[in-house]
């Protein structure tokens, strides 16, 4: 009974205290609850006030950021005031380099802005300001090129022959100009991508193509009268190429003062100007081409300069931006097969005006054929150097007549000639010797129109004519001597074009003295003397008739002689000479020989040694 009081007891307690947990617990419910709804009030009450702080607090940076940007701004403006100042003066006001000293400011103060506006968005309310400094920045740029456009134009078109008659440079620019183009150029930066590129090479190569219009209208013609020969540095291309390269030779230099720190930017610009000045002058070149393949009889001649002033521009061209410019050296190469067709053209112009001849002079003296074409031969060699420089290369077989006989030349070798120099000579000693054989073709046709003409042959036998022959030929020979002597041609010609001419001419003296020789022949008959110096009966009659024969063919001969009109002196001499020559030697070792067959020796031999001679040396009296 004790013990379950014991235990009861506890239970109570136990249950007493776990109603006062209870209970308490109950009433700290109620204060949370309480705390909990005065939490949720006071929240309620404190947002709208926190909000407010936030908002002043965001408020008050943008006031002070403002305040910030507008005092930097201000700074900015107040500096951008000073060099907007500065620009609207202008350059002539101010200067050059103040003024773009005044743009890049200007320049710098635009970064600063823009700068701003990416690190302080606020800043672009003040876009207005950048515009505004902006605009300025571009019309004081076009400012500039205006300027540098001006400095280029102070230098107007002019007439260049004015120039080279004077013997004076061509206008160029004052050292305080060259430095204002240097400035802006730098300022603008020197690259392809410069807007001064184009005004530049606008500019300057306007300036020569209208100062060389000036020349271009004689440049465009060869001669006034297509029909007159062309005269040796008569064209007005020939001025035209001296001013061009006088205008080359100055933009070289212009673009080496502006631009000597910017070499590849000066080799461009260099080229920008002067490529529309060389393809004018290459329009030109094509155009007397043209003119040169219409008239080539009259004005083909002027190759060799056309040539000349092309190879000229090329080597001025040389280690210089358009090295080898490839219009120009197509245009050289034309010209030079041109001038190669020259020799051949001669040629046959020879053989043409030889055919021509209708008539042998009355006088068989000089004729109109020789006297052309020896002219047109000595206007050829006055391009002596221009002949050495494209007949390189050639073959003799190139310029000989199409019925070229070996025999008929004087030149009768077949190995290749590797001198141009001996070359040369070759064609135009092939040039006379063509003028002769075709002459003496022309002779023989028109005396012996029956049978084929037998060339360079002074013994031919069905040639009846070869003393008059000769004798026009020498003539004319004699007049193509003093126009060799008298000329380029002598030097050309040379040692060996010298002794080919007289070659020739011995040819014809052969023909004229032919019947002379044959009159000589008659006393180297032989006929016995026996030791004692008598000839037989027979013998006898026989030297009687030879001396008759050498009477009557002398006194023939000398009659024909004072027919021959012979003016010049030399021909004269060379003439008595070959005859004295032929005739008297012979005709001395006949008499001293026979003098004494006859008992009466002057019945039958009408001159002495001495006789003779006197009536020989008498023949052109």
């Amino acid at each position: 009974m004790d013990e379950y009081d014991v235990d009861g007891a506890d239970i109570l307690v136990l249950r007493e205290k776990l109603n006062r947990v209870s209970r308490l617990s109950l009433n700290i419910n109620k204060s949370l609850k309480k705390i909990g709804k005065a939490t949720i009030q006071s929240s309620e009450l404190f947002t709208p006030i926190i909000q407010s702080n936030t908002a002043l607090g965001v408020l008050q940076r943008n006031i002070e950021g403002s305040l910030d940007a507008v005092s930097s701004i201000k700074d900015l403006a107040n500096d951008a005031s000073k060099h907007e100042l500065v620009l609207t003066q202008g350059i002539e006001a101010v200067g050059l380099k103040p003024y773009i000293k005044a743009i890049r400011k200007l320049q710098g103060i635009q970064e600063s802005m823009d700068y701003q506006n990416q690190v302080s968005p606020e800043s672009s309310e003040f876009q207005g300001i950048r515009t505004h400094l902006s605009q300025i920045v571009q019309s004081s740029e076009e400012a500039l090129r205006t300027h540098f456009t001006i400095i280029l134009r102070k230098i107007e078109p002019f007439d260049p022959q004015i120039n080279l008659n004077k013997k004076v440079p061509f206008p160029y620019y004052e050292d305080s100009d060259l430095s204002q183009l240097t400035d802006i150029i730098n300022f603008f930066g020197g690259s392809s991508s410069s807007p001064l590129v184009a005004i530049l090479a606008n500019n300057r190569s306007q300036l020569i193509l209208t100062s060389l219009a000036f020349l271009e209208p004689f440049a465009k013609q060869i001669t006034t009268n297509e029909n007159v020969p062309y005269r040796k540095g008569s064209s007005g291309f020939l001025n035209y190429t001296e001013a061009l390269l006088g205008f080359i030779a100055n933009e070289y230099m212009f673009t080496e003062d502006i631009l000597a720190k910017k070499p590849s930017f000066r080799d461009q610009v260099f080229a920008n100007i002067v490529t529309p000045v060389l393809n004018n002058y290459v329009k030109l070149v094509k155009l007397n081409i043209s003119l040169i393949k219409k008239n080539v009889l009259n004005v083909g001649l002027f190759t060799f300069e056309l040539s000349d002033c092309v190879g000229n521009a090329l080597k001025f061209l040389r280690n210089k931006p358009l090295e080898n410019y490839t219009p120009l050296v197509s245009s050289l190469d034309e010209s030079t097969s041109i001038l190669q067709s020259l020799f051949r053209d001669l040629i046959v112009y020879i053989e043409s005006k030889a055919s021509q001849l209708s008539q042998l002079p009355s006088d068989n003296g000089v004729i109109e054929s020789t006297i052309d074409v020896m002219s047109r031969l000595r206007k050829f060699s006055e391009y002596k150097q221009g002949c050495l420089n494209c007949i390189v290369g050639m073959r003799r077989e190139e310029w000989l007549p199409k019925d070229y006989n070996e025999k008929e030349y004087t030149l009768q070798e077949r190995k290749q000639i590797n001198s141009n120099t001996a070359l040369l000579s070759c064609f135009f000693s092939d040039c006379i010797d063509c003028l002769i054989v075709s002459l003496e073709r022309r002779a023989q046709r028109i005396l012996m129109p029956n049978q084929e003409p037998d060339i360079a042959n002074p013994t031919s036998p069905r040639n009846t004519f070869k003393q008059r022959i000769g004798f026009f030929l020498i003539t004319n020979i004699t007049l193509i001597e003093q126009i060799v002597s008298r000329s380029e041609l002598n030097s050309i010609l040379g040692e060996r074009g010298n002794a080919r001419l007289e070659k020739l001419k011995k040819r014809y003296v052969n023909y004229f003295v032919s019947d002379w020789r044959a009159l000589t022949s008659n006393l180297l008959d032989a006929v016995f003397v026996d030791s004692s110096g008598k000839v037989s009966a027979k013998d006898k009659d026989q030297i009687k008739e030879k001396f008759k024969k050498f009477n009557d063919g002398f006194e023939e001969l000398a009659s024909n002689f004072k027919h021959f009109r012979i003016s010049d002196p030399a021909m004269k001499k060379l003439l008595k000479s070959e005859i004295n020559s032929l005739v008297l030697p012979l005709y001395e070792r006949f008499h001293g020989r026979y003098k004494d067959s006859f008992k009466n020796p002057r019945k039958h031999i009408k001159y002495t040694p001495n006789e003779l001679s006197t009536v020989l040396n008498s023949l052109d009296r």
